[in-house]
């Protein structure tokens, strides 16, 4: 069995980033609040705050739900752990797997990567892009069942297809 595990910074990141970048947005949000009983333009920086404020945690309440801190593979299962509001375990059978999506599925490789299992109905995401979940992904890939691989394999060759004609 192999654990791939955020690295502590990474983990760091991902769990409290959004309370200095919330408390930042917060002061300003106020400044424009008090701006706006001066002038009446302040309006469009209360919206645009106020905006950013509401995607920035969804977006992290977005990760706090799906990422798994800590992911274990086996040969027929993942185990997913270590959440951030929960002491969950969730255990997905490769066979249950019945879409990947995101990622360098998606075209982004910066993104996360979503695995959903369709009889449970459950979704877990991870980056790629930290620590070793490149392997991770490599090792789902190797043990899913063939239609979705060769799905995915047309997905990404699709992509790239893309990618050539828009540099020519």
């Amino acid at each position: 069995m192999q654990t791939f595990r955020y690295s502590f910074i990474a983990k760091l990141l991902y769990r409290y980033g959004n309370i200095p970048l919330n408390l930042l947005l917060l002061l300003y949000l106020a400044s424009s609040i008090i701006g706006l009983f001066s002038n009446w333009y302040y309006i469009f920086f209360i919206l645009i705050n106020s905006a950013i404020i509401f995607w920035l945690n969804k977006y992290y309440l977005k990760i706090y739900r799906t990422f798994p801190f800590t992911i274990s593979i086996d040969d027929d299962k993942l185990i997913c752990s270590d959440y951030f509001f929960s002491k969950q375990t969730i255990e997905i059978r490769f066979e249950d797997i019945d879409s990947i999506t995101g990622g360098i599925f998606s075209g982004f490789p910066t993104r996360p990567t979503y695995i959903h299992d369709g009889r449970q109905n459950v979704t877990i995401g991870f980056y790629l892009s930290s620590g070793k979940f490149n392997e991770l992904l490599i090792l789902i890939l190797k043990r899913i069942n063939e239609e979705l691989y060769l799905k995915l394999i047309e997905r990404v060759k699709e992509l790239q297809g893309n990618d050539s004609a828009k540099k020519r």
